[in-house]
């Protein structure tokens, strides 16, 4: 049986040398394409052609998108900011027309804020248009307003619906002289930062947007989006500047206001306190009888004359203090004072009022010597007794303790209750002018609410602060102040006059009577 033929097949041969594939050279694509047939010739021209737009858009915008970041980082202003963009957007991109309107979607208005052009006569006829055009109702640019309310780009081919009137006019004036048509085509693109839409950069060109590339489109997003954070950057800007100015005129006429009625204090209260000291100095000769003895029935009507006549005295002293101090006129004689033997005197002085409500009053001897402070003892006295006081006044039973200490470069002066206490909301309140807390109220007592101002006032003029805590309604309270020792590096110098000085907007927040 003859043997099966098998099939032969050419082996290749691996020792062979390979042969090199020739790179064809730019002139041999040339010959290529000059051989070939004229439809693949026309094919790949249009093709180059294409690609070489393409790479002449991208430039261009990136260009153009470098351009409008050194705007947005030069100009503040939304106005000055706008115009630039467009004028660069124009003619960098050939636009007849590119134009930035601020859109309120609230009040359903827009209103033009810039407008340009590529055409030197329209760009010259459009220039300071804007500015004088009054804002427009988004239902008269539907087209415009369809953009707004979708927030997507959106055509038209009506000038009407896209610009204001008085833009139209102009417009349609250029086009006239120069019997040709600038801008038949219009594009609106939405400038939106985050959820909000800031406004509108419309476009118009003589040539229809639907020839525009794909690559032309993606550009003029990158643009919308560079454009609309510039504008929401200026716009923050400006709400900003509008702010401050309204918060400066504000502030000037608040500062005024505050030196007319400081004025009035100091006025009306000297007008005050004249006739008022001869109507106490009256009742005190009523009293001692220089004008006949009086009856039993008449001496406690005299009592509360004079009595009311001493609060209205305090009140008009106080009203003065505060006028002085808001105007710089209040002045601090600064002398050694021993604050201790002041505390006595002052307890000894209030005994016969906290008698007559059955308290006990005791001031508690300090523990070793304390050492004297540098302030005006006219001052810091009104300060003490503002405290003793209000302990006797607030506390309907239990006792009132006066202390005195000194703990390492400061002398603590503290006076400590068992009255009503007060509760921490009130404590915030506590030296507020014509502030009363602690239950005052319920009391039926005659405070001003302008004791602990005061007093806050002058123990911080004299580089001290003052203290007051409770542990809330019904527990009692502790007011008192911290004075730098002499010689300490806080303390102010003997003979010097020192001027208590505070702002209108800082009185507002500190002083009162417990």
């Amino acid at each position: 049986m003859a043997a099966a033929v098998r099939p032969m097949f050419f082996k290749k041969n691996v020792n062979a040398p390979k042969k090199r594939r020739k790179r064809r050279t730019i002139a041999q694509h040339v010959r290529v394409i000059k051989d070939a047939p004229s439809k693949l010739r026309e094919r790949v021209t249009q093709e180059l052609y294409k690609r070489n737009a393409e790479l002449a858009v991208r430039n261009k915008t990136l260009a153009l998108l470098r351009k409008l970041d050194e705007i947005s980082l030069s100009s503040d202003k939304i106005d000055e900011m706008a115009q630039q963009i467009v004028d660069a957007i124009a003619s960098e991109l050939g636009y007849e027309v590119a134009a930035i309107s601020l859109v309120d979607i609230e009040k359903n208005r827009r209103h033009c804020v810039a407008v340009g052009s590529s055409n030197p006569d329209l760009a010259r006829t459009l220039k300071g248009v804007c500015p004088l055009l009054p804002d427009i109702i988004l239902d008269e640019t539907p087209d415009a307003k369809r953009a707004v309310e979708t927030g997507i780009q959106t055509y038209s081919d009506d000038l009407s619906g896209v610009f204001a009137k008085g833009l139209v006019e102009a417009i349609q004036k250029v086009e006239t002289q120069m019997a040709i048509p600038l801008s038949s085509h219009s594009m609106m693109l939405p400038l939106r930062f985050g959820n909000q839409t800031l406004g509108l950069l419309s476009l118009s060109t003589s040539r229809s947007f639907k020839d525009s590339s794909q690559y032309e489109h993606e550009s003029l997003s990158g643009i919308v989006g560079l454009v609309s954070l510039a504008l929401y950057k200026a716009k923050i800007y400006d709400d900003l500047q509008t702010t401050s100015a309204e918060l400066v005129a504000a502030n000037h006429k608040l500062t005024d206001l505050d030196k007319a009625k400081s004025e009035f204090l100091s006025i009306a209260s000297h007008q005050l306190r004249t006739p008022l000291t001869a109507l106490r100095g009256y009742i005190s000769m009523l009293v001692e009888g220089d004008y006949g003895p009086l009856r039993e029935e008449q001496k406690p009507i005299l009592d509360i004359l004079n009595k009311s006549a001493v609060r209205l005295i305090d009140l008009i002293n106080n009203l003065l203090d505060i006028s002085r101090i808001e105007s710089g006129r209040f002045e601090l004689n600064l002398e050694s004072l021993d604050v201790v033997q002041i505390a006595k005197e002052l307890v000894g002085d209030l005994l016969p009022n906290a008698i007559n409500k059955q308290l006990q009053l005791q001031f508690h001897d300090p523990v070793g010597e304390v050492p004297h402070a540098v302030v005006d003892s006219q001052r810091i006295r009104q300060v003490m007794l503002n405290f003793i006081d209000n302990s006797i006044k607030y506390t309907p039973a239990g006792r009132v303790d006066v202390f005195v200490r000194r703990e390492g470069d400061e002398l603590v002066f503290c006076v400590q209750d068992t009255g009503k206490g007060i509760t921490k909301e009130e404590l915030e309140l506590l030296f507020n002018k014509f502030s009363r807390v602690g239950g005052a109220s319920r009391f039926h007592t005659e405070g001003t609410g302008l004791g602990l101002y005061v007093a806050k006032q002058i123990v911080k003029e004299h580089h001290g602060e003052v203290e007051v805590s409770s542990e809330g309604r019904d527990k009692g309270s502790t007011f008192g102040m911290r004075l730098p020792i002499e010689g300490s590096a806080k303390s102010l110098k003997v003979g010097e006059k020192a001027s208590v000085v505070i702002k209108a907007a800082e009185a507002q927040g500190n002083g009162g009577d417990k």
